[in-house]
């Protein structure tokens, strides 16, 4: 139901043209610029995606690579069960997501939280400077790995239908995690997995420690390396408090000794 993809400065523009309509002459077919009036944004700051993004990344800092991604965007699909309510009701789960995701990466970070209702299935387009404040240098920076963590996307998909089961349960129940929602069902197995995973290291520690207590206690019974020659001359001492030896080996180093 819903998906994150980054971008870079030079993409920007791009994806303005995309979300914002602004050509006639669109390369996915599933567009009917007949519809494209019954689009609205959410987001209600003066200008495009576009003009949004260069303002706020002026106001941030932003390392002077190509490579950065400056820019994120969260489609949101419609969920299945809304499908057939009516315009205000699916109004209402975008007002929702998007009063969501505004709070969770910043109102001052929005680019653009259009809705499109001209292709297949409505859907949020939530673009945003993905920021955060650097305590080290007191400033703002833009960082979508500190922002978009692996910790971030697992939660996300909870976190979101957790919020709209409170803030519009007389028309959403879980569409979010229906089932059908593209990674859900991995997101579930890994948490799971993750919690099996650290109960089993947890108990393997516990027995490696137990081990290697044990072990403090058992005797080492290993053969001495010392040089006989050096043992008759009185050159050098057997390791006796090493090692634990029987009488008989005793007395067979004696001998050897004694022989040499």
């Amino acid at each position: 139901m819903a998906h994150v993809k980054k971008f870079t400065a030079s993409s920007v523009g791009g994806l303005s043209i995309h979300v914002d309509r602004k050509t006639l002459n669109h390369s996915n077919e599933d567009i009917d610029v007949e519809r494209t009036k019954l689009n609205y944004d959410l987001c209600e700051k003066e200008g495009d995606l576009q003009s949004r993004y260069q303002e706020r990344i002026s106001e941030v800092y932003c390392m002077k690579r190509a490579d950065v991604k400056s820019c994120a965007s969260w489609v949101v699909t419609l969920p299945e069960e809304l499908f057939e309510n009516n315009s205000s009701d699916q109004k209402k789960f975008f007002e929702a997501t998007y009063d969501f995701l505004s709070a969770r990466y910043g109102k001052k970070n929005v680019l653009s939280g259009m809705v499109h209702n001209d292709e297949t299935t409505p859907h949020l387009h939530f673009a945003f400077v993905p920021v955060v404040y650097d305590e080290k240098k007191q400033r703002e920076k833009v960082s979508a790995k500190l922002v978009l963590t692996r910790t971030e996307l697992q939660n996300f998909h909870q976190d979101l239908d957790s919020y709209l089961k409170e803030k519009i349960p007389e028309i959403y129940q879980e569409g979010v995690l229906n089932g059908k929602t593209i990674g859900i069902d991995d997101v579930k197995v890994l948490k799971e997995k993750s919690l099996e995973l650290e109960s089993k290291k947890t108990a393997l520690d516990k027995e490696i420690t137990i081990v290697e207590e044990s072990l403090k206690e058992v005797p080492i019974y290993k053969k001495p390396q010392v040089k006989f020659d050096s043992i008759k001359n009185g050159t050098q001492k057997l390791p006796f408090n090493r090692y634990i030896l029987t009488n008989e080996q005793l007395k067979n180093i004696e001998n050897l000794a004694l022989a040499g």
